[in-house]
């Protein structure tokens, strides 16, 4: 009886003490601005502000020629109940930056599985500027209702 208890005592220990450090690894997005077939650069730096979010674990993101910036931030699990005040203060921050631009800001997971995918084509340059511009057009009408 005692062994066991013992054990078990043991083995809470050990399983309870792993990663009690709460170190995330250093998630970068996807920089875009050298390879792509449109200048990435605005959407770079705005990822880039948006991540610095402590609540940001993940983001994507793509600018056109219009001077329009499309980001799709993925949130710790916890933070979901502050979705609204999160894409406020990411909106907020990126036109800080690019106060002539246009910004769109979602934390719906399909705009981030689209964006995405977008992003891997423009890495890759699998998209045409005019295919890009359809697939941007569309988001644009997802995004706003």
């Amino acid at each position: 009886m005692k062994r066991s208890l013992l054990g078990m005592v043991i083995l809470c220990l050990v399983s309870g003490c792993q990663n009690l450090t709460g170190a995330t690894p250093d998630v970068r997005p996807m920089q875009l601005s050298e390879n792509a077939i449109i200048d990435q650069g605005q959407a770079d730096e705005a990822k880039e502000i948006v991540l610095s979010m402590e609540e940001v674990v993940e983001i994507k993101g793509v600018s056109d020629n219009e001077n329009t910036i499309y980001l799709a931030p993925r949130v710790k699990h916890f933070d979901r109940f502050r979705l609204k005040e999160i894409r406020k203060y990411g909106y907020d921050s990126v036109k800080k930056r690019y106060p002539d631009a246009t910004v769109f800001l979602s934390t719906d997971q399909k705009i981030f599985m689209e964006l995405e995918k977008l992003e891997t084509e423009l890495k890759n340059k699998t998209i045409s500027e005019q295919r890009l511009q359809e697939q941007l057009n569309k988001l644009k009408d997802m995004m706003k209702g």
